[in-house]
């Protein structure tokens, strides 16, 4: 059980990631720094580069808390009893409203990628990354159980979500017919990853 000390230092994190998600929203990436982030939630710079090394570890953070939320929120994953086309279409809609389609989404990438060149951060980056993914592909596994007996299930699930996180880096720059269209194909592409796909 989380002692006192553990549960206020995660408050401040939170209040961090919340400062971060509103600099940028409302001025843009380029405006993000541990100084503005640390002014818009009343702190010290060097409070907010104790919980966070750099903007893309905050970014990370703040996509994993999503995810978080999101596994544990039964309501977000389909139930295996339900037919293949109701999970397909369920699970492609919870994830781009809950998630892959939300600013905050294609922000978090927009931090990811303005630090690209940095060789350290990056691993870091991908060593999250990974947690995040593995955490994702077991629930989507439970939720699609005939892809977990295929050999080639895991590479399923990354398409999947490759997919979703591409959606949500080109978002602002497409129409959301467009954005809609490419949702209803890729749960017919879900749809065909089983042989017994059910009306």
């Amino acid at each position: 059980m989380p002692n006192l000390h553990q549960i206020k230092s995660e408050q401040t994190r939170e209040r961090l990631m919340d400062a971060a998600l509103d600099v940028m929203q409302a001025k843009g990436i380029a405006s993000l720094s541990m100084h503005e982030v640390a002014r818009m939630a009343g702190m010290t710079t060097g409070a907010v580069q104790h919980h966070f090394s750099s903007k893309a570890e905050l970014m990370l953070q703040i996509i994993r808390r999503l995810v978080q939320k999101i596994d544990t929120d039964d309501s977000f994953w389909p139930s295996p009893r339900w037919s293949m086309r109701r999970r397909a279409d369920h699970f492609v809609h919870e994830a781009w409203h809950r998630l892959y389609g939300q600013p905050r989404f294609a922000v978090a990438w927009e931090a990811y990628l303005a630090v690209r060149a940095d060789e350290d951060i990056v691993a870091h980056i991908r060593a999250e990354r990974a947690l995040i993914n593995e955490q994702l592909q077991q629930r989507l596994c439970g939720s699609f159980p005939e892809w977990a007996a295929a050999p080639d299930g895991a590479a399923r699930c990354q398409l999947v979500l490759s997919c979703l996180r591409g959606l949500g880096v080109v978002a602002p720059f497409s129409s959301p017919a467009a954005i809609d269209q490419q949702l209803q194909q890729l749960s017919l592409l879900l749809q065909s990853f089983s042989s017994e796909v059910s009306p």
